[in-house]
C-alpha cells in the first residue's frame, strides 16, 4: 500500500427493510391467474423507492420456466394482496450447469457427437447465448446454443441449439452466425478458478490518506448488481472528504453490433464474473480482494485464466482502482472505476474476446453507464452544457444529446445551491453515436429502479429515449445516462486503446 494511505474493505449490510417472502410472491392470486407451474421463481426483485420502508413499492419478475412465460409484479410491501401482474417477455440467461447439459446432448448426437470427439475440438458458450423457437401455436421452446469448435480448415466454429425441455439438437437455430472457417481470436477461453462461495454480497470501502478520510462508498460486485441483465461493478452512496457525490453509478446496458449484421446485434450481460490475476487479500470475506499490486486482466496478459473472481482494488498511490472482468459469450469486458485521491471519478470499460468466428468482422460496442449524482450532498442537481461559442447552458427538460467535438461539447452537474458541480468531460476514444448506439447523453428526472434498465425483450438497441418525457430536470432529483462507443474494425488502425471512459471533474461554479 503506497505510504499514508489506508484502504479498508468491511461487508456492507443494508439498513433498508427485509424483501418480502419470495415464496409469497409466486403464491399471489394475480400470479397464479397466469402462471400455473409447479416450480414459478422470482427472477428479479426491485425496490422503487431510494430508502424502502414498510410500506415500499417494488417491482418483480416471477417465471415459470416450465412454461416459459413470466409476469411483472408490481404492488407494494403493506398491502401484497393487491400487487397487480402483466405478461411481459423475459429470458433467463442459460447457467453453467444448463449449458453443461446442452453439452452433453451434444456429445449424444450422431453427427455433431463426432465432431465434439474429435482431437483439438472443443465446446464453447458462443452468441446469442439463446435461439429460442417459437412455435405454430404461439408456445415458445427455450433454445440453449452451443458453439463447437473443430481442427477443420473449411469449417472451425459452428453453432447448434439444444431445446432445454428435451435435449433435442436443433441443427441450424435462427439468428446465430453461419459456420465459418474464421478464427478471429487465438486466446481460448479458461475461466479456470474457482467460484467464491460465502462472501458478502456488498462491501464498504472506505481510503483515507493518514487521518482524512478520501472516499467512503459501497460497492457490489457485478454478480449481485442491479439491472435485468446486471450492470458491472455497482457504486453506491459514493462521498469524497465527507460529502456525497453519487447516490448510485452503474453500467445497465452494453451491447453491440456488426456491420451489415454479419453476426449479431446482441444485447450482452454484466454479471458473468471470470477469472483474472489479482495478488492481495479478502478482509470482506470471499469475492472482494485488496491487491499488493496491479490487477491484471485479459487485456493485460492476453489469455482468458487467473486466480482470482469478483471484484479487486488496487491504490496507485493517486488514485483507488476498482475493477473486475466479465464474460458474455465470447467477449470479454473490464468494468472499472478510478476514484482518485483528489475527487476526480474515471468510469472505464474495456473490451475484448476470446476464440471466436465474428469479432473480427467491423462492430462496434456501446455502454451506457447511469449516474445517479447527488452533487453538493444535495438531491437538487441541474445540468448544463458547453459548446464552444455559446458557453454553458442549463439543460431545462429531460434530453438526450450526442457528443460534439468540433465545439468542445461537454457538460456539468451542479448543485445551484452550493455551486459546487461535477464536470463531465467526454474520454478521447469515446466516439458518437450512430443510428444503432442512439445518443452519448441522457438527462432525466429520477425515477428509481422502474429506470434502472431498458428490458425489451429481443430488440437489443438501448431504449433510454423512452423516459425522456419532457419533465423538468432543473434543480431536480436527476439522473445522467451516458453513452461510449468502441468500434474494432480488424481492417483498420489500431485503437489506442480498448478502454472508453468519461472524466468526472469536481468543480466549482
Amino acid at each position: 500500500m503506497p505510504e499514508g494511505i489506508t484502504v479498508s474493505i468491511e461487508p456492507y449490510r443494508e439498513r433498508t427493510v427485509a424483501d418480502p417472502s419470495l415464496a409469497g410472491l409466486t403464491d399471489l392470486s394475480a400470479v397464479r391467474e397466469r402462471l400455473t407451474g409447479s416450480r414459478l421463481e422470482v427472477a428479479d426483485f426491485r425496490f422503487l423507492d431510494r430508502e424502502p420502508g414498510p410500506d415500499a413499492p417494488f417491482r418483480a419478475v416471477v417465471h415459470d420456466p416450465d412454461a416459459y412465460r413470466s409476469v411483472e409484479v408490481t404492488g407494494r410491501l403493506g398491502d401484497l394482496a393487491g400487487a397487480a401482474a402483466r405478461a411481459v417477455q423475459f429470458r433467463p440467461l442459460p447457467g453453467r450447469e444448463e449449458f453443461e447439459r446442452a453439452v452433453e446432448a451434444v456429445r449424444g448426437h450422431a453427427e455433431f457427437g463426432p465432431l465434439l470427439a474429435a482431437g483439438g475440438a472443443t465446446a464453447y458458450r458462443p452468441m446469442p447465448p439463446l435461439a429460442d423457437v417459437t412455435n405454430g401455436d404461439g408456445t415458445v421452446d427455450r433454445v440453449v446454443t452451443v458453439g463447437l469448435r473443430t481442427p477443420e480448415d473449411a469449417v472451425k466454429h459452428r453453432i447448434i441449439g439444444v431445446r432445454a425441455k428435451d435435449g433435442t439438437v436443433v441443427r441450424d437455430p435462427e439468428g446465430v452466425p453461419a459456420p465459418s472457417a474464421r478464427d478471429c481470436v487465438t486466446t481460448p477461453a479458461a475461466d479456470n478458478c474457482p467460484s467464491p462461495a460465502g462472501g458478502p454480497r456488498a462491501v464498504r470501502v472506505r481510503v483515507r490518506r493518514g487521518t482524512t478520510e478520501l472516499w467512503d462508498l459501497v460497492v457490489n460486485r457485478p454478480a449481485t448488481s442491479s439491472g435485468s441483465y446486471g450492470s458491472g461493478v455497482e457504486l453506491r452512496f459514493v462521498a469524497h472528504k465527507g460529502e456525497r457525490v453519487l447516490y448510485q453509478a452503474h453500467a445497465p446496458i452494453l451491447n453491440v453490433r456488426y456491420a451489415g449484421d454479419r453476426c449479431g446485434p446482441y444485447r450482452d450481460w454484466e454479471k458473468e464474473e471470470v477469472c483474472f490475476n489479482a495478488t492481495g487479500s479478502e478482509p470482506a470475506g470471499p469475492g472482494y480482494r485488496l491487491c499488493t499490486s496491479a490487477p491484471r486482466t485479459i487485456l493485460d496478459t492476453g489469455n482468458d485464466q487467473g486466480d482470482f473472481r469478483g471484484v479487486a482494488f488496487f491504490h496507485t498511490g493517486s488514485e483507488l482502482r476498482i475493477l473486475s472482468e466479465l464474460a458474455a459469450g465470447w467477449y470479454r469486458y473490464v468494468t472499472e472505476w478510478r476514484l482518485a485521491d483528489d475527487g476526480a471519478i474515471r468510469p472505464r470499460f474495456g473490451f475484448g474476446a476470446v476464440t471466436n468466428p465474428c469479432t473480427c468482422l467491423s462492430h462496434t460496442h456501446h455502454v451506457y453507464w447511469r449516474l445517479d449524482p447527488d452533487v453538493g450532498g444535495t438531491t437538487a442537481n441541474r445540468v448544463d452544457e458547453f459548446n464552444d461559442g455559446a458557453g454553458w447552458t442549463p439543460i431545462r427538460r429531460e434530453t438526450q444529446r450526442t457528443r460534439d467535438p468540433a465545439r468542445h461539447r461537454q457538460w456539468r452537474v451542479v448543485a445551484p445551491a452550493s455551486g459546487r458541480g461535477y464536470g463531465i468531460v467526454p474520454g478521447a476514444g469515446d466516439g458518437t453515436a450512430d443510428a444503432y448506439g442512439v445518443a452519448d447523453l441522457w438527462v432525466l428526472r429520477y425515477r428509481g429502479a422502474a429506470e434502472i434498465d431498458d428490458p425489451r425483450g429481443f430488440d437489443t438497441r438501448a431504449h433510454i429515449g423512452d423516459f425522456v418525457n419532457g419533465e423538468s430536470v432543473d434543480g431536480q432529483d436527476l439522473v445522467v445516462w451516458y453513452g461510449a462507443h468502441f468500434l474494432h474494425d480488424q481492417s483498420g488502425p489500431r485503437p489506442p486503446s480498448h478502454f472508453v471512459g468519461p472524466e468526472l471533474r469536481p468543480l466549482i461554479v
